[in-house]
This record gives structure tokens, C-alpha cells and sequence, in this order.
């Protein structure tokens, strides 16, 4: 426990890993994973434990770790074939924290969380990007009871592109009706609404529509860098109201414009304007690793102390401590 006390504690609230290992050797499957990872071989991207991957429990060992694991659903997916998406991916999820249960623990509350550390485990949360496998054919609720059971505790509504219940940030609608219910039953569920990827009517729709603080997993400041994948002022002021979090991405496209690998000046440029925008309780880390290229001084976990040493002698601390786990801590209710 002494050793736990004193490792530096770690809360992401998105990566992409399960899906990279599981999906990177089959084609068949849109996303991208199999172009992206042709040249590793098969043995260095099968297991949650060592990997080629941006994260592995060797990796997160050296801390104490709470990782929240996307299972992510592509937008040319719907339905019935999404669903086998889903339930693929957590197969793999469940296969891997069982062969490896001396390593991580699937925590769902402040108990849990607090034991995996104490025990020297990296802490594993799961969640889902993209519910184009929620549609209005009877199986919808069915579903999100299946998720609730699974210990999924973090909903993004869309991917990029549309779905039954919205539109993702390259296209123009709002949230659908259906949409708007399913809200509901997710909040009903206790499953947190993450607004990443939706597009501005969308945003608005989870405003008109949420009764509890929502979230953004994986999203930058927008007056910083103007993908619209990046939350305008506006909008990270309506997250702090509300109670919500944001996790800073490190994908080198939502940090500059330009094309260029992100330096950490352009870090410290999002960070030093969500927390003027803010304050200091909204922001927190959302790498997506795995999910994306990020700058090489990130690459892969382990580097992560960089960003800590870079944000405490940027802005001391307090902040360095908020941003790496106390303010995701405090809105799961995971303090220790």
C-alpha cells in the first residue's frame, strides 16, 4: 500500500486501445485499425498486458492508473451489426481483465477504485464511443440494461457522422427525438452522457434534454485549435455549470491547426485557456491513445509524466494534481 500511496495517480477518460488489439487483424472491420497497424506484428497487438499499443498494463503499472476503455463503434455500422461490435470488443475486455485480474480491476465505485490501488492494479472503467447500435426497433432499452450490467458508465452518442440518435460534428442536425429519450434512460442507468463528437445542435439537444452533469471525454478548446471536434467557450462554460468534466485529447490535429506534431507549448495553450474559460474543476486527461496520433513526447502512456512535470511547473501543483485525477475523481465519485 506504501508503494501505492506514492506513485504518481493517473484518471484518462478515453482511449481506444480494446478495439485497436482486438480489431487491427481484420479487414473487415471499418475504422481504420487494420491500414493503421499492417506493419506490427500480430503477437505485439493481441494482449492488454504488453503490446505495441500506446497503452499495456507494463506500462500503466508504474502508476497508479485509472483507465477509461472505449469500446468505439464506427459510423458505417448500425443495428444489429454495431451491437456485434460491442459485444466482440467486451468479450475481449472480459477475457483479458480475467487472464489478468492481478493486474487491473474493473471498478464501478469509490470502494473499488480505491482497493485496485492498494493493491497495486491499474483500474479499468468501461465505456462506449459510438451508440449506432441503439435504434428505435425495440431492442434499445434492452441494450442499454445489457451496457448498465456490462459496467459501462460512459456514453459518447455519436462518432463523426449521423446515427438514430444524432448527429456527430460532420454533419448539421440536432438530436432526434429518440435521441432525446435515450438520454433519459441512460441517466436513468447511471450512465454518463459524453458530448464529444456531437455537433453544436446536438450539444444543445443534451442541454434542453440532460437532468445530470454531462461530460466531454476527449476535447479541446476550440479558440485554441479550431477542428470542430473542440468545444467553443460557450460550451466548456455550460459543462463547468453543470457540474461536467473535459478530458484534454493529445491528438496532434485537435491541439494545432496546422498539420504540424503538437509541441508543449500548444498543450499548455489549451490548458491555460480552459482554465481561464473553466476554472479550475472542469479539466481533466482524455489521451485517446490508441485512438489517434499523438505528439512523440506522449508516446506511449509511460510518457505521461512529462505532461505532469510540464503542467506543475506551468501552473504549480494544485492544478498538475486537478487535471491528472482529482477533478475526474471527484465527478465519478472515486475520491481516496
Amino acid at each position: 500500500m506504501d508503494d501505492a500511496i506514492t506513485k504518481q495517480r493517473v484518471f484518462d477518460l478515453h482511449c481506444d486501445t480494446l478495439d485497436r488489439l482486438v480489431l487491427s487483424a481484420d479487414p473487415t472491420v471499418p475504422g481504420g485499425f487494420f491500414e493503421h497497424d499492417a506493419g506490427v506484428p500480430r503477437d505485439r497487438m493481441s494482449a492488454l498486458d504488453s503490446n505495441d499499443a500506446h497503452i499495456s498494463l507494463e506500462r500503466t503499472s508504474a502508476f497508479s492508473w485509472c483507465q477509461c476503455f472505449a469500446v468505439f463503434v464506427p459510423d458505417e455500422l448500425f443495428g444489429a451489426s454495431a451491437w456485434d461490435i460491442f459485444v466482440r470488443v467486451r468479450g475481449f475486455w472480459e477475457q483479458e481483465r480475467l487472464r489478468l485480474r492481478d493486474k487491473i480491476e474493473c471498478v464501478s465505485n469509490a470502494a473499488e477504485y480505491r482497493a485496485s490501488f492498494e493493491a497495486g492494479k491499474t483500474a479499468g472503467m468501461l465505456t462506449v464511443e459510438g451508440c449506432s447500435f441503439l435504434e428505435d426497433d425495440g431492442f434499445a432499452e434492452e441494450r442499454l440494461d445489457y451496457l448498465a450490467a456490462a459496467g459501462v458508465r460512459v456514453a459518447t452518442l455519436t462518432w463523426n457522422g449521423p446515427n438514430a440518435l444524432g448527429s456527430g460534428n460532420d454533419t448539421a442536425d440536432g438530436l432526434t427525438s429518440f435521441g432525446v429519450r435515450m438520454i433519459r434512460e441512460l441517466e436513468r442507468r447511471g450512465i454518463v452522457v459524453d458530448v464529444s463528437h456531437l455537433n453544436e445542435p446536438g450539444f444543445r439537444g443534451v442541454c434542453e434534454a440532460a437532468d445530470r452533469p454531462f461530460i466531454a471525454t476527449h476535447s479541446n478548446a476550440r479558440a485554441v485549435c479550431g477542428h470542430p471536434r473542440n468545444l467553443a467557450d460557450w460550451q466548456l462554460r455550460e459543462i463547468a455549470e453543470r457540474g461536467g468534466i473535459v478530458g484534454l485529447n493529445f491528438y496532434n490535429g485537435f491541439l494545432r491547426d496546422d498539420g504540424f506534431p503538437a509541441t508543449t507549448d500548444d498543450v499548455l495553450r489549451h490548458v491555460d485557456h480552459i482554465l481561464e474559460v473553466a476554472g479550475a474543476n472542469v479539466l481533466a486527461l482524455g489521451s485517446d491513445y490508441d485512438g489517434s496520433d499523438v505528439p512523440e513526447w506522449l508516446e506511449p502512456c509511460s510518457k505521461v509524466k512529462a505532461l505532469y512535470q510540464l503542467l506543475e511547473a506551468e501552473f504549480g501543483g494544485e492544478i498538475a494534481e486537478a487535471v491528472f485525477h482529482r477533478n475526474a475523481e471527484r465527478f465519478f465519485g472515486y475520491v481516496a
